[in-house]
């Protein structure tokens, strides 16, 4: 866990609302990437939830796993439950089908300027959702296998199967939808680093 993480939630549940806003600030950001290369339209509305419930449920959090891995399991449920109400989750089975990451994602969110990140965000779209979430939370987030784990509420043997999974389709599909070049070269020989490439690095 951050360090500060365990001090500030600490705070908060103490009933520091400065302590709240600053985990809110720290993590704002990655929530709402989480939903936005998803639904969009729906990011602001759940990102808000998701903190909300985690505010609400402060007493909930026992220390088992790091505060992100908490809140974005958070943000997970919430996403599911989206995705299941009315017609979204056939809507969203066929973005992933056929449409890929939606256009409305910002580019503050995802780096999309070069032909290899746009190469890679085709093959991501192929991925059924649990592979997608693991993706982004391993190469994204920077969240070892265990914290994963904890979001999916899986072991981590199963977490570690599912990365793995999840690279060879992209591996595949980066081979069906491209003819061969030096794009699709660079991609598949260094295809983890394209990957963890696609979120701004603080500081890059």
């Amino acid at each position: 866990m951050n360090p500060d993480d365990l001090v500030l939630l600490s705070a908060w549940k103490a009933g520091d609302a400065t302590a709240g806003g600053a985990l809110v600030q720290r993590y704002y950001p990655n929530v709402r990437r989480f939903f936005d290369v998803k639904v969009p339209r729906a990011a602001e509305d759940l990102t808000q939830r998701t903190f909300l419930a985690c505010q609400e449920n402060l007493g909930s959090f026992r220390g088992d796993a790091t505060f992100k891995s908490y809140l974005f399991g958070i943000a997970r449920n919430h996403l599911l439950r989206h995705l299941r109400s009315s017609a979204r989750a056939q809507a969203f089975e066929r973005k992933v089908a056929f449409g890929g990451p939606s256009h409305r994602t910002s580019l503050s969110m995802i780096v999309a300027n070069r032909q290899e990140h746009h190469l890679i965000l085709l093959a991501y779209a192929q991925l059924k959702p649990d592979q997608q979430i693991a993706v982004e939370l391993f190469y994204w987030e920077d969240m070892s296998t265990s914290e994963i784990a904890a979001v999916l509420e899986i072991p981590v043997s199963t977490v570690t199967t599912r990365l793995s999974r999840a690279r060879s389709v992209l591996h595949d599909k980066i081979i069906e939808l491209t003819q061969p070049g030096a794009v699709r070269d660079r991609v598949l020989d260094q295809l983890d680093a394209w990957t963890r490439s696609l979120v701004p690095r603080p500081g890059a």
